[in-house]
């Protein structure tokens, strides 16, 4: 039981700080709480490290609660871009969440304006479908359970350790 303690105490004293942080939100285009007075078309997330492209989910949430994601997310290196329908005036919700290099799940939203002169103003908008949720995945199935298959990985790769810790002491 020493052995297992002291095992358990030098992986912590030993692991880098680094190796615990979460993926921080560094910058959003457009930014949290901002006018945009000229057209765009995709939102853009930047992270202080790469973000994993699996399981990451950006929802553009617009007038009318309409989803106005077009296509799906792209992550490149350190930012992660979600295409956009063009936005039409109104405010607007970002909810994201993606994978942090050390495989933990960071979330969060953000809001912004959009407040185009009446010539730049889209004639349409998306297609009338009601807004993703981050729960959901492309498909429209729950996207849910691959926290329970992360936390049953660790749990048993924390097994697997301990069997070959306590083993080794015999």
């Amino acid at each position: 039981m020493a052995l297992l303690i002291t095992a358990l105490l030098t992986t912590v004293l030993v692991m880098p700080p680094a190796a615990w942080a979460h993926s921080q939100l560094r910058a959003t285009m457009p930014a949290a709480s901002a006018t945009v007075t000229a057209p765009i078309g995709e939102v853009t997330l930047t992270f202080n490290e790469p973000v994993h492209q699996r399981f990451s989910i950006v929802v553009v949430e617009g007038p009318g609660g309409l989803s106005y994601n077009d296509g799906p997310v792209r992550v490149v290196d350190t930012t992660v871009h979600q295409p956009v329908y063009p936005l039409k005036s109104g405010s607007y919700t970002v909810q994201w969440r993606v994978v942090s290099a050390d495989s933990h799940p960071v979330e969060g939203r953000f809001g912004f304006t959009v407040a185009l002169p009446a010539q730049l103003e889209p004639p349409a908008g998306p297609p009338s479908r009601n807004a993703s949720h981050l729960a959901a995945g492309a498909d429209g199935r729950s996207g849910s359970w691959w926290p329970w298959l992360l936390g049953l990985a660790v749990l048993a790769v924390g097994s697997v350790t301990a069997f070959r810790l306590v083993r080794r002491r015999r």
